[in-house]
């Protein structure tokens, strides 16, 4: 996975120059071990900005916005909150098919409910999940 597939960055919405920035991030975030977890990120965020400052690349704002939303925890990166729902599964019951979950994801990347064990295990989770934001 990639940081603007962890950050969720849309890259048709950012300029040439943000490209040229987000690329050099994109590096460095590799060469630190790409970092996940929230305040790992937030504090590498931070480095990068004033990194980028300092070689007078300038910076895409949409980093900036990530490193805050972190902050007021209004986004979560991909990575943690794959994280999270990974270990809310394993807790659940353990349907064979669906292993917990409640429902399948099909060959085509769409999903249903798990015919073995109603979509009982989504029910509860999706709930958990919809508090948190």
């Amino acid at each position: 996975m990639t940081l603007t597939q962890t950050l969720q960055i849309k890259e048709r919405f950012l300029k040439f120059e943000d490209m040229r920035a987000l690329n050099y991030v994109e590096r460095r975030w590799k060469e630190e071990g790409c970092p996940a977890e929230r305040w790992q990120m937030i504090n590498f965020i931070e480095r990068m900005l004033q990194e980028l400052q300092q070689n007078g690349i300038g910076y895409p704002k949409v980093l900036l916005l990530r490193k805050k939303e972190m902050q007021r925890r209004t986004f979560v990166p991909c990575e943690e909150s794959r994280g999270r729902l990974e270990s809310q599964f394993s807790t659940n019951d353990g349907c064979a098919e669906c292993h917990g979950r409640g429902f399948l994801v099909l060959p085509d990347g769409n999903g249903t409910l798990c015919r073995a064990c109603l979509g009982r295990g989504g029910k509860s989770i999706t709930r958990e999940i919809a508090a948190r934001r």
